[in-house]
């Protein structure tokens, strides 16, 4: 794991962010949850072409995200594997804490509603979209 990577680790750990991105000695970080962080950023106008990101969770949505957000390698505490699968296949690094079989809904008994949202989703182009409309359904 490359050490701007290490860094934005040890930030999620000791200082309590939720996700870190970093690039070379910048570095931006959260303490929001879910995919919030991953919209914000990709909502700025930066560019993140080519940063490393750490993330506490990541299935397919927020994989998708990562490659919208054009990350080269990531660190996640727990990631599906489809997640992981998706992200290599679009040149994403992955470093993994747990790989699990699928991220779930806060009850547990079932896949979590940004999974589903995405699962049939195969365009990365058509993945914000639906993103977004399940966020929506979320906060209603």
């Amino acid at each position: 794991m490359h050490q701007d990577l290490e860094r934005a680790k040890e930030a999620m750990i000791f200082e309590g962010y939720t996700c870190v991105i970093t690039l070379d000695n910048i570095m931006f970080k959260s303490k929001d949850k879910g995919l919030q962080p991953l919209l914000d950023w990709l909502y700025s106008g930066n560019k993140y072409a080519g940063w490393r990101l750490c993330d506490k969770v990541v299935g397919r949505a927020a994989a998708y995200l990562h490659i919208i957000l054009g990350v080269r390698e990531i660190y996640a505490d727990v990631i599906s594997q489809p997640a992981k699968e998706l992200l290599e296949e679009n040149n994403v690094t992955v470093n993994a804490g747990e790989i699990v079989p699928a991220i779930l809904n806060d009850a547990k008994d079932g896949p979590h509603p940004l999974e589903t949202a995405v699962e049939n989703i195969t365009d990365v182009n058509d993945s914000i979209m639906a993103i977004e409309l399940a966020i929506k359904r979320m906060n209603k």
